[in-house]
């Protein structure tokens, strides 16, 4: 009698164990995801959400449970996106932060992470200032502004009708443009590129018209003009400087790169504008992962496949990825099996260093015009003309 009792309460015991066990597997691992719904850049916000989801319909599952993502608008406001990720934290019990759009917004965040105590991937911050800048936060998207201007300014130089003009500097006026200016300048110098507006001008985030900024360039002698402008005003801004007649003696070189949509919008105004980004669609042409992915993503959401996708993506799928690796939804493990990690995917190797918590990857300059025949029914597109590797665009480690 006294075995059988000894056997019923090692059974019991061993259900008891195994139960917390199987609920844990169904319990979902909870990712916040945090992007602009609303506002002045609300599309690369939606395309953001369709890269995580993409990544998360990929990966399927992270530690055998299933993957659940919250999403909040942040409307581009820090102090929003600040209680946001609280919310996603305390309340939702999300084990990481991912996305971002604003440098502004991700610096507000980074100031919160000794509180938030999970991991923060940014996707789209440019801003420099995110080297090294807390042990909770990564970057894994878009180039940072002194690889952008590594890119653009050896694109400058390599571009025989782009060297020896002289460029007008106009950014928006925020961090984020405040640093593309400043790292521009400050090589393109060193390089021997003329700059006429060295303390660059700095535009309101509202500004629709621009016709004051143009009156300068024209009133400048410039023939070129560096913009870092938010993606979906490019085609505004390109559009009136064509009014203005500035087109016909300008090239525009800029710091970040517009996306598909906004480039059908502007139509033949956005003709020509050159600069260094991630990924474009046409990369498809010399990477098949990029082409199978275009493929996969024009499946899914019936869209042309953007930069603002293809980052987000990326940035998720090492996330995951790290959290597989970690073993744990521990915030500490997490990180630490962040640091170093890689994906290789639509635009190649992307890696996480370990010195400085960004990212290393291969990039791509672009030149826009009209598109070829193409299977998402593209007008415009941003044509590849040079690859960079990522020992190009640094930084050292």
């Amino acid at each position: 009698m006294k075995k059988y009792l000894v056997l019923a309460l090692t059974v019991v015991l061993a259900l008891s164990l195994a139960m917390p066990m199987a609920a844990l597997a169904k319990k979902p691992v909870k990712i916040g995801v945090l992007v602009p719904l609303t506002g002045i850049v609300a599309q690369g916000g939606q395309e953001m959400v369709m890269g995580i989801k993409m990544a998360a319909a990929v990966k399927k599952t992270i530690l055998g449970r299933p993957i659940q993502l919250v999403v909040e608008d942040t409307r581009v406001k820090p102090a929003v996106a600040v209680s946001k990720a609280k919310k996603l934290v305390y309340k939702d019990g999300v084990v990481a932060l991912i996305g971002v759009f604003s440098s502004g917004v991700g610096l507000a965040l980074a100031k919160n992470m000794d509180q938030l105590k999970v991991p923060f991937l940014s996707t789209h911050v440019m801003t420099t200032k995110f080297y090294g800048l807390n042990p909770l936060v990564f970057r894994c998207g878009q180039l940072a502004n002194d690889q952008t201007a590594v890119g653009n300014v050896q694109g400058i130089l390599a571009t025989p009708d782009l060297k020896k003009r002289k460029y007008y500097v106009l950014v928006h006026d925020y961090s984020w443009g405040h640093d593309a200016a400043q790292r521009f300048i400050k090589l393109a110098k060193a390089n021997g590129i003329t700059v006429v507006n060295p303390d660059f001008d700095r535009a309101p985030i509202k500004t629709t018209d621009w016709s004051t900024y143009l009156t300068k360039i024209k009133a400048s002698g410039a023939d070129g003009i560096y913009i870092a402008l938010i993606t979906n005003v490019i085609p505004h801004f390109a559009k009136q400087a064509t009014d203005f007649g500035l087109m016909k003696t300008c090239r525009l070189v800029s710091g970040a790169a517009p996306g598909p949509l906004e480039l059908e919008e502007g139509g033949s105004a956005t003709y020509g504008i050159f600069g260094a980004s991630d990924y474009a669609w046409d990369l498809q042409r010399f990477n098949p992962k990029a082409k199978k992915w275009n493929a996969a993503f024009w499946k899914m959401f019936k869209t042309i496949p953007s930069d603002a996708a293809a980052h987000s993506y990326v940035g998720a799928m090492n996330l995951f990825n790290a959290i597989e690796k970690a073993g744990s939804t521990d915030a500490k493990k997490v990180a630490a099996a962040l640091r170093g990690i890689s994906f290789d995917g639509p635009y190649g190797v992307v890696r996480i260093s370990a010195k400085d918590n960004c990212m290393r990857n291969a990039a791509v300059l672009t030149e826009t015009m009209a598109a070829p025949a193409n299977p998402y029914g593209a007008k415009v597109y941003m044509k590849v003309i040079k690859i960079f590797p990522a020992k190009v665009l640094g930084p050292p480690e």
